[in-house]
């Protein structure tokens, strides 16, 4: 695993928005936590026993055998409108059997509707891709943003 503070800032933890790990190592927990306020951790077992809409940073080691569209839907429930999830995959080279690959866990997240938007290598073993949800023009609008004239 790379160094946490090689790791940690590029994740976009924001201050006072609650972060989760699902699963996974705890090596990039502490910095999260510093960064966030808070860090809740669980394991990687479906449906994900974690409040709704809460986490501004969920980072989900999805390393094993799991139901990937599942998985899914319930990052999406989880994660805070305006937050990010990052699912961890095993690089094609060292994949077990049984564990997703990149493209299984790519279409079964881009099918909630989130779009990826970063992808990070945590080593030489895995890597994260970062999802978000799709902004819609006019959205900041609508929540209660003013406009500067």
């Amino acid at each position: 695993m790379r160094a946490p503070l090689e790791v940690v800032p590029k994740l976009g933890a924001k201050p006072g928005m609650p972060a989760l790990r699902i699963g996974g190592v705890a090596t990039y927990d502490r910095p999260i936590e510093h960064l966030a306020g808070q860090l809740d951790v669980i394991d990687l077992r479906l449906p994900l026993r974690a409040k709704d809409g809460r986490y501004g940073l969920v980072l989900c080691f999805a390393l094993g055998e799991v139901e990937l569209e599942r998985l899914g839907r319930e990052l999406v429930r989880v994660a805070h409108p305006d937050g990010a999830a990052w699912v961890v995959v095993w690089k094609k080279d060292k994949l077990p059997s049984g564990a997703p690959n990149w493209d299984e866990a790519q279409e079964a997240i881009l099918d909630t509707g989130w779009v990826d938007n970063k992808i990070l290598s945590l080593g030489e073993d895995v890597y994260a891709t970062r999802y978000v949800r799709r902004r819609r023009p006019g959205q900041r609008e609508l929540s209660g943003a003013r406009r500067r004239s």
